[in-house]
């Protein structure tokens, strides 16, 4: 299993998710998606080539939960976050190191 890392931008995504979460559909549901995602980074530190690459970002993979994709980079011992964004986002725009 590879080491997971977050990059401040994914961190910040978490919280806005968790927020517009909890906000639209209360506290309950809003650590529920958290979980969801938490879970989906753990499986893809084990499991890292279980994502689709991503065309527009060389070296980029992305992974769904529900509405959301994680996109990624594998490096050496570790998978890094780049960010969680909601597939109606201007991902491509979004997605910058």
């Amino acid at each position: 299993m590879l080491k997971l890392r977050l990059s401040p931008k994914s961190i910040e995504d978490l919280e806005q998710i968790y927020k517009y979460t909890m906000e639209k559909w209360g506290t309950k549901q809003a650590d529920k998606y958290q979980d969801e995602l938490y879970l989906k980074m753990q499986s893809l530190a084990a499991n890292p080539n279980s994502g689709q690459s991503y065309p527009h970002r060389m070296g980029y993979k992305k992974s769904r939960v529900n509405r959301h994709l994680i996109f990624y980079k594998i490096d050496k011992d570790e998978i890094q976050v780049i960010r969680i964004l909601h597939e109606k986002m201007n991902i491509r725009d979004l997605i910058k190191e």
